[in-house]
């Protein structure tokens, strides 16, 4: 599918801002260590629109958390609906948003770049190396230490730097690397999987719709990850032929509210705090490579991604209960004697 154009400039102008800034400022690495005694107050950069990518910041934050137990942690992202994600977690100060929308309004800029400003960051993180916009953010907000990844031909606002690790293959696990700038971590406080830290009051007052031992479906997807509806429905049959006791319930995108079918249950929240809170309820979630695929794993529930395009090995879900398939040449039955399996083993 192609590209829209808007895309397609948008990423033009990023690489063209990207190498004029390389240019004006050069940096090279620097490994010296960090005085982490000073550390009480900690920015995190990541100006993204998906639900995938700023849950992929989680593994980091629970580090943070787990290595400056006394600092505030705040965090900068795009789209404001994303926000409630981060917010619930405990060691989140405050979430500030940065819709792209923002751009049209040059006082409220100024406005939250001044708040940014006054906080008195001592720490400033930019999780990703090829984002422009986290390093203008980087660039313009004041903090003691600013650190990221390295690379030569990426423009670089920062005082500490490592070497993009390459030998880190999925995205939500290469922020990680970042913590060697502030010496020995325990690797049990760096977790390597996602997690929203989601606690039981909120999880228990969710479920109150959440029939027992349900299973969760999501079919929405973007572009050629979507797995149309005809599979689903075949999926679903053949589950239930295989075990009669199966419950099913069919999750809706907001966008998206036509049920796969009339005698299924069907659940639509837009807070996506509160979706995981319900989702966190069920047995199990399948869907294909998507936003909530990420989001059910963040929550603590089995989740059985079906990659149809993609391959997980970059993007695939990481919870210890979690199953990837990838669905090249495999048949209906066969996938769902895969999905059967897991549920079994991870009962």
């Amino acid at each position: 599918m192609a590209e829209a154009l808007h895309v397609t400039l948008r990423k033009k102008l990023s690489n063209l801002v990207n190498n004029t800034l390389v240019k004006l400022f050069p940096k090279d690495p620097n490994p010296e260590p960090i005085e982490t005694t000073v550390v009480k107050r900690i920015l995190v950069v990541r100006i993204n629109y998906r639900i995938g990518n700023i849950l992929f910041t989680t593994p980091l934050l629970n580090a943070l958390e787990k290595k400056f137990p006394n600092a505030k942690i705040d965090v900068i992202i795009g789209a404001p609906f994303i926000s409630s994600l981060l917010e619930g977690m405990p060691q989140v100060h405050h979430v500030y948003s940065f819709p792209r929308k923002l751009l049209k309004q040059p006082l409220k800029v100024l406005a939250l770049k001044k708040e940014l400003q006054e906080n008195h960051y001592d720490l400033l993180v930019t999780p990703s190396l090829m984002s422009t916009s986290d390093s203008l953010i980087a660039l313009s907000v004041p903090a003691t230490y600013k650190v990221g990844f390295y690379a030569p031909d990426v423009f670089s606002p920062l005082t500490h730097t490592v070497p993009f690790p390459e030998d880190i293959a999925h995205e939500a696990l290469k922020p990680l690397a970042l913590m060697s700038l502030f010496g020995e971590t325990k690797q049990a406080d760096m977790l390597p999987f996602l997690d929203i830290r989601l606690h039981e009051a909120e999880k228990k007052s969710a479920g109150t719709d959440i029939p027992p031992h349900a299973i969760g479906i999501f079919r929405d997807a973007r572009n050629e990850k979507k797995i149309d509806d005809q599979w689903w429905r075949e999926l679903l049959d053949t589950l239930q032929k295989k075990d009669s006791s199966l419950t099913f319930i069919d999750i809706l995108d907001p966008n998206n509210t036509v049920p796969l079918n009339k005698d299924i249950q069907t659940l639509s929240e837009k807070d996506l705090r509160l979706l995981a809170a319900k989702i966190a309820n069920l047995d199990a979630f399948i869907c294909g490579d998507t936003g909530p695929m990420h989001l059910a794993s963040a929550s603590g529930t089995a989740t059985i991604a079906l990659f149809k395009t993609t391959s997980p090995t970059l993007y695939g879900t990481l919870g210890e209960k979690d199953l990837s398939i990838v669905m090249k040449e495999k048949s209906i039955e066969e996938i769902a004697r895969e999905i059967l399996g897991h549920l079994k083993d991870s009962a």
